[in-house]
């Protein structure tokens, strides 16, 4: 996993674009609204996301598989002198932060990365365990709307290689199953990045 995403980094510095995504604007406002005030960014990626984060005032601990990203990442930090800690890490571990400790935890598409169905499960049940009390879960995910579904070489349940990726679209069902535990707030479908992404604004129950 991490290896690909290396040679992604290495390439093109702007494969996702180098504006903020639209469901980051949109979290943001919801974070700015609510007083987060500390979050944990899964999946960091090329940053955009995260720097808009943490130029609001947000502290952003940020976490992804690839060492390229946090390097950047890292290097991005000191220059601009902003509120992230970078970090490798691999999220099917248990997460190295005490109960309770987040106002919110965000991630961008990073949930379509080929996880098991039970890695998928300890993940967030990590998740519920770092948030705290009616703390938000601000993830997106790939569904069977999405256009590229099906294509490429399905080399397992709902998760098939797309030219390398490979990539996980969820069902409905998969969803409310991860979802124990979560009161969602708001969801919605955009096509962004040229995919189907269905939008989720959870709050971790009391």
């Amino acid at each position: 996993m991490g290896e690909v995403w290396n040679k992604v980094y290495k390439s093109d510095n702007a494969f996702f674009g180098q504006d903020a995504s639209n469901f980051a604007l949109l979290c943001l406002n919801h974070m700015k609204m609510n007083n987060v005030r500390r979050i944990w960014e899964l999946g960091a990626g090329h940053v955009r996301d995260t720097t808009l984060f943490a130029s609001n005032g947000i502290e952003v601990e940020a976490v992804d598989y690839s060492i390229v990203a946090i390097q950047i990442l890292d290097k991005i930090t000191k220059e601009k002198r902003l509120p992230i800690t970078p970090r490798i890490f691999d999220v099917r571990r248990a997460l190295p932060f005490p109960d309770s400790y987040f106002d919110a935890v965000y991630s961008h598409m990073l949930l379509n990365m080929r996880f098991s169905l039970d890695e998928l499960h300890f993940l967030f049940s990590e998740i519920r365990r770092v948030l705290k009390r009616k703390g938000f879960n601000f993830f997106s995910v790939r569904n069977y709307n999405d256009k590229s579904y099906g294509e490429g070489v399905q080399i397992d349940k709902g998760i098939y290689d797309i030219n390398g990726f490979q990539v996980r679209f969820f069902t409905e069902k998969e969803m409310q199953d991860l979802m124990e535990g979560f009161e969602i707030l708001w969801m919605g479908e955009e096509n962004e990045e040229s995919v189907i992404c269905i939008l989720y604004s959870a709050r971790k129950w009391e």
